[in-house]
């Protein structure tokens, strides 16, 4: 007997995650290696953070809240806002599935920037939805608000934003969110991928929470994985009216985060002294990567996060193979829409370093420079 998939199965576009440490080391025979493809914080979470998980592992006997009350309490406190308008995840990518879950029928779609997080499209699909897809602008590889709000059409359920954007780094600016908040009629969820929000100074940063007590149709999505340096752990979070809040509710799944990750998460809201730490080292070392390559005459997309999309034009594949051979991961920009690119981390100063030396002695014997 055959075992009958789901015809839409087969046709959903694949996750390409980053390579592993140890992948690389073993392929190819190397004692060093450093991840540089998937945006994490390489310092990893605060001491504090460090303490409370070594002192508290004898808990893992037991089953978490499920309500995450602890952690949804610390972030409506930091935020200004009501626990009951926070949701928990398993990372958002959880939290972006239980929306497409909840708003997507049969011949719905979304739309989004293009190229852009490819979870937004995969979960609507699942659904039976399409993806609207919106090219970024040429100039700057921004999300062009005017063609998102043009795209809407009458079976759009949801609109994907983020900011800062993966891959490139790029943000919208607070008159681009209000025009599209303002033009996007209010039965369409508008949901704001804020992964990244904490690298942002405060000068860049929309008041997200302001408009989603102005905007019951709009959803911020934010995580721990990433300045708060809980990859490993899959822990974020949703904000929004409650109303949207109470109907994810009834579809997430008990218990889907775990003890350690809520405790954890909570113990770094806290210690939020931290992000400021994090946020300037990472800015300090994306100045030395601009001074590089701007010297090398090396273009670049500006980023706002903790990453650089770097073009390496027509011998990328090559310069990615040369890195990996070298001990270098970085996320070829082919996985990620843009085929003569390269995203990279950025991590602690003596690997940058060492990564900035290894990339320029790479990319000038490809393109035959001296």
């Amino acid at each position: 007997m055959k075992l009958k998939l789901k015809p839409w199965i087969n046709s959903l576009p694949g996750y390409v995650a980053g390579r592993t440490i140890e992948e690389i080391k073993k392929e190819f025979k190397l004692n060093e290696v450093h991840k540089m493809a998937s945006n994490e914080n390489i310092l990893g979470p605060c001491s504090q953070v460090r303490k409370y998980i070594k002192e508290n592992l004898d808990d893992i006997n037991y089953y978490p809240d499920s309500d995450a009350a602890a952690v949804r309490e610390a972030i409506a406190s930091k935020c200004g806002i009501e626990a009951g308008n926070i949701i928990m995840g398993n990372g958002t990518d959880q939290i972006i599935e239980m929306i497409c879950d909840c708003f997507i029928m049969e011949g719905d779609n979304i739309v989004n920037a293009d190229p852009n997080f490819i979870i937004y499209e995969k979960a609507a699909l699942k659904c039976g939805g399409q993806a609207v897809k919106v090219a970024l602008k040429k100039e700057d590889f921004s999300q062009d608000g005017q063609k998102i709000v043009k795209a809407v059409n009458d079976r759009t359920r949801i609109v994907f934003l983020a900011s800062p954007h993966n891959p490139t780094g790029t943000i919208i600016c607070e008159k681009d969110l209000v025009f599209i908040l303002q033009n996007i009629p209010d039965d369409v969820l508008i949901v704001i991928d804020e992964a990244y929000y904490e690298y942002l100074e405060d000068s860049f940063r929309p008041d997200t929470i302001k408009y989603i007590k102005e905007y019951p149709n709009l959803v911020s999505l934010r995580t721990f994985s990433k300045i708060y340096g809980l990859a490993g752990l899959r822990i974020g979070y949703g904000i929004a009216d409650k109303n949207i809040i109470d109907a994810l509710n009834k579809i997430r799944l008990p218990f889907n985060t775990s003890l350690i990750a809520q405790k954890a998460a909570a113990t770094a809201i806290e210690n939020d002294w931290y992000i400021e730490r994090i946020r300037d080292s990472i800015n300090e070392e994306k100045d030395k990567f601009y001074r590089f390559l701007d010297s090398a005459k090396i273009e670049y997309i500006k980023s706002y996060a903790n990453f650089i999309l770097i073009k390496t034009g027509s011998k990328s594949a090559g310069i990615v193979k040369g890195l990996l051979e070298s001990g270098f991961i970085v996320r070829p920009g082919a996985n990620l829409g843009f085929n003569e690119y390269i995203r990279v981390t950025v991590s602690v100063p003596d690997v940058n370093e060492k990564f900035i030396k290894k990339f320029s002695e790479i990319y000038n014997y490809f393109y035959g420079k001296k």
